[in-house]
């Protein structure tokens, strides 16, 4: 299973890499990108489409980091909560046992 499971990501990575590859050769013409405050030297348009992309994955890799350290801080917290609770009440009980 293991060995299915890697050849299938290579085989994926290959693809992944031979689709970028026929895009790249087929949007050859070169534009320049006027960023209001700034003019990028003309590129081709995959270098631009591709780099867009690259900023949009590490953008939302940024995002979903925070938002999962942020729901990871809120579970410990409530752990913490919890075994306060769970500590007092066994305390509560213990007393009124004896």
């Amino acid at each position: 299973m293991r060995r299915l499971r890697q050849g299938l990501t290579l085989l994926l990575a290959v693809g992944a890499v031979a689709a970028g590859g026929l895009f790249f050769l087929q949007n050859t013409d070169e534009i320049h990108l006027d960023l209001i405050l700034v003019q990028l030297p003309a590129q081709p348009v995959a270098i631009w489409i591709l780099a867009a992309l690259a900023a949009g994955v590490f953008i939302g890799l940024g995002a979903g980091t925070l938002l999962a350290l942020r729901r990871s801080a809120t579970i410990r917290r409530l752990r913490k909560q919890r075994d306060r609770l769970l500590a007092a009440a066994e305390k509560g009980t213990g007393l009124d046992s004896q």
